[in-house]
Order: structure tokens, then C-alpha cells, then sequence
């Protein structure tokens, strides 16, 4: 089942207390907030949670060996560091799940961010697939160019 834009819809709430929780920006000690309702949506490749005005979409990728998955380690690492205005990536992923992004109702006010966003994850797992790839290739070269100057001396 594909993420559809109706799932992205976010409700303002209020609080007035403050705190910002990684599962939503809703305090977890106020009553008015513990009402809310939590909402886990599954859909090919991954997973959404979405609780009032925030929500946390969670993509599982597969990699063909260690060395990919050390590269996309570094690669999230630096997305959470220089994330941008329209990403905010959580430093540690869902569970089960190698990337998780953290949205407020401000990122997904209109019908086109939330088409932006989704087609945005639909080719996240292809152009990550390109980067691991370049990502090895580099590695390798590196790696033999390193093994001919020892093999030279």
C-alpha cells in the first residue's frame, strides 16, 4: 500500500504547557495531550505515526553488505546534522527502520508539501541506491590504489 496525502493531514492542538517529544510535540504530561489520538499507518517500505500535529515517517531500505549500510549510516548521520528547512531527520530511527523523519503541521500544511514529501520518499530508497553504489565504487578504487602503492614499496 502506497503512503497516500490524505495521511499527511496534521490537526492543530493546543497545549499550554511546553516540551517537544520526538513522537509528537505534545506534552507528555498534560492531560489535554494524552487524549490525542496516536495513529501508525503502514505502507510499502514503511511506516507513519501520527499523533495530533506532528507525525514520524519511517522508511526500511535493504543493503547488500556492511559497507552499504556504514555508508548510509554516515549519510543519515549528515542529514540529521545539515537536515534543511523541509527535513528534520531523528538522529535514531524507529525500530525496525533505517531512516526516520520527524514533520509538524507546518511542514505539511498544504496538498503540494505533501505530495512534495512523498514523492521525495518514493525515490529516496532509488537515489540512495546511486549513492551507496558511487559510495563503494570510491571506496574500492581507493582501497586498490592504496594496495599498489604497498605492493610498489
Amino acid at each position: 500500500m502506497p503512503l497516500e496525502e490524505s495521511n499527511l493531514v496534521l490537526r492543530s492542538v493546543s497545549c499550554d504547557k511546553t516540551g517537544v517529544e520526538p513522537i509528537c510535540v505534545l506534552c507528555p504530561e498534560c492531560e489535554e495531550c494524552q487524549r490525542v489520538p496516536r495513529e501508525i499507518i503502514s505502507f510499502e517500505n514503511g511506516q507513519l505515526i501520527r499523533q495530533g500535529n506532528s507525525a514520524i515517517v519511517s522508511l526500511k531500505l535493504q543493503f547488500n553488505d556492511p559497507v552499504e549500510e556504514f555508508i548510509f549510516d554516515r549519510i543519515r548521520n549528515e542529514l540529521w546534522r545539515n537536515a534543511g528547512s523541509r527535513l528534520k531527520v531523528i538522529r535514531e530511527p524507529e525500530e525496525g527502520y533505517q531512516i526516520s523523519f520527524f514533520l509538524n503541521i507546518e511542514m505539511v500544511a498544504t496538498a503540494e508539501q505533501r505530495e512534495t514529501l512523498i514523492d521525495y520518499w518514493e525515490k529516496f530508497s532509488i537515489n540512495m541506491r546511486r549513492i551507496l553504489t558511487d559510495g563503494k565504487m570510491v571506496i574500492n578504487k581507493y582501497v586498490r590504489s592504496r594496495a599498489e602503492a604497498s605492493r610498489l614499496s
